[in-house]
């Protein structure tokens, strides 16, 4: 059973709905592994657009999914090739 963080931005209230979309999305889609990681990583880039003043909910959601797809992407890289574990020593 997951639970889920609910995310608010006083300073636009389209970054609520954004966090929402994108949550939804990586939910349905299979993509939430860590949970906490997931909110997380999705409200910092929410919040890092709304300082760069971005208002559109809906491109503000799909940067933060393509932003996540990029994130776990290159995670697992890491981890298949090794260099994860290099950058640790």
């Amino acid at each position: 059973m997951m639970t889920h963080i609910i995310f608010s931005d006083y300073r636009n209230p389209a970054a609520e709905q954004a966090y929402e979309i994108a949550w939804d999305f990586l939910l349905r889609t299979g993509a939430v592994g860590e949970e906490f990681e997931t909110c997380v990583f999705l409200a910092q880039r929410i919040s890092a657009m709304v300082e760069q003043g971005h208002t559109n909910r809906i491109r503000m959601a799909n940067r933060a999914i393509s932003e996540y797809q990029r994130h776990v992407d290159q995670r697992d890289g890491d981890i298949r090739s090794g260099s994860l574990f290099a950058r640790g020593r």
